[in-house]
């Protein structure tokens, strides 16, 4: 399929790289924005949209960028400190007092409070249910004393985050970051999509059992407990459905344009 977009004269050679890419792979297409010095320098999208290729990629199509979608979690909460609703020095307990782990607000916002698995199996139907998740989040054992390491959060930063969030302004972290952030700005990134985002979703391509046992092989066992329970974040049945692109999930399952 040809190559959409628009990129600055002395940019030609993305715009030939990117037609290779989307001319070369098997699944779905791409798009790829650059902003320097005040301007868009690049602006390319193309291949199909849908995993049957019946749908070409559009300007306005979304697609799911994984962890992409921290950092959007991230702004909300930061956006709360900056108008000192929300203290990063203070335990997390003081906006969310079910919480059990010894952590600050800014020991969650830099992935530092140790919340980054959970002991007890859970079914793919908890990602669909917020004040279950979070209460599963709430009673967890930290993987290490908050403050003395590192660590991903993968699959739950959005929930630690989105739930300060919600107890100290009231509303979701997908409502919050639509009035306070994305719309105000014009961005076109957003948790929980609604009918009409949906059909602008893109299909992820790929994400099979191979992929999956490919991705695990030789990672520690933290790492394979903190990525796989709740299962499904990597199964393109679950992550191209209609319910997971309407559920918040912000660590993972924001969805906007390559310009946002």
């Amino acid at each position: 399929m040809e190559v959409q977009g628009s990129v600055a004269k002395r940019f030609e050679p993305v715009r030939e790289c990117f037609a290779e890419i989307i001319a070369g792979q098997a699944g779905t297409g791409a798009a790829f924005a650059v902003w320097a010095d005040g301007d868009w320098v690049v602006d390319l999208w193309g291949g199909h949209a849908d995993l049957a290729r019946s749908r070409p990629w559009e300007a306005g199509s979304l697609v799911q960028p994984y962890s992409v979608s921290k950092p959007f979690a991230a702004i909300c909460a930061l956006r709360l400190a900056e108008a000192g609703r929300l203290d990063p020095d203070a335990p997390v307990q003081r906006y969310w007092p079910e919480f059990g782990a010894a952590a600050t607000v800014r020991h969650v916002l830099s992935h530092q409070a140790g919340v980054v698995l959970l002991d007890r199996p859970v079914p793919t139907e908890a990602f669909y249910d917020w004040d279950y998740l979070c209460g599963l989040l709430a009673a967890q054992e930290p993987a290490w004393q908050p403050g003395t390491a590192h660590g991903e959060s993968a699959l739950f930063y959005g929930h630690l985050v989105g739930e300060l969030v919600r107890r100290v302004d009231g509303r979701g972290i997908g409502q919050f970051l639509r009035e306070e952030i994305c719309g105000p700005h014009g961005l076109d990134f957003a948790f929980g999509l609604s009918p009409a985002q949906q059909a602008q979703a893109v299909d992820l391509a790929g994400l099979d059992d191979r992929w999956r046992a490919d991705t695990l092989a030789g990672r520690p066992s933290l790492y394979r407990r903190a990525a796989t329970n709740p299962p499904g974040a990597q199964d393109g049945d679950v992550v191209n459905s209609a319910r997971w692109r309407a559920a918040e999930i912000p660590a993972i399952n924001g969805h906007g344009t390559a310009r946002c």
